[in-house]
């Protein structure tokens, strides 16, 4: 299934994450709302990082939101239904199937988890599964791999 993930802001990253190869297939990175996605193929899933503030919020915060909901209304339009994950639920997805190994708390422990779910740096390597997924992307992705490990597990709870 091929998942067109973004991570939002005022520069957005972006995948489409095969999730049965577990290969991105495409990554990039747009401004704000102005989505610029280069990807041919079909995209059967969408999932968006929804930010969420957490004690006084800053301005690029409220920023956040608006690219966040002027891409939601976006990915309605083209793909239908959007999942939207918060960073926290991110984070404690790939901690929980890192098991214990890596604990996610930021961009850098999920590409850190990201990449140990994939079979480790090489996954990054010319060739790998991983390769060219660069700064903003990497967060897009965390959220392409969680919302599968979510979807994996729920599906392993209804059997």
């Amino acid at each position: 299934m091929n998942i067109l993930a973004i991570d939002p802001g005022a520069t957005t990253g972006w995948v489409v994450y095969d999730s049965e190869a577990g290969r991105v297939l495409a990554a990039g990175h747009f401004r704000d709302h102005h989505m610029d996605v280069s990807h041919d193929g079909p995209i059967e899933w969408c999932v968006i990082e929804r930010p969420k503030g957490y004690g006084p919020t800053r301005p690029q915060l409220v920023e956040c939101g608006i690219v966040f909901g002027r891409l939601v209304e976006h990915l309605q339009r083209l793909h239908g239904p959007v999942q939207e994950m918060l960073r926290m639920d991110i984070c404690r997805t790939l901690s929980d199937a890192c098991h214990g190994q890596i604990r996610v708390r930021n961009d850098a422990t999920a590409w850190a988890a990201v990449l140990h779910l994939h079979g480790g740096p090489d996954a990054a390597a010319k060739g790998g599964p991983l390769h060219g997924v660069k700064s903003h992307s990497r967060a897009a992705l965390a959220a392409a791999v969680a919302a599968c490990l979510q979807r994996d597990e729920q599906s392993n709870l209804s059997h």
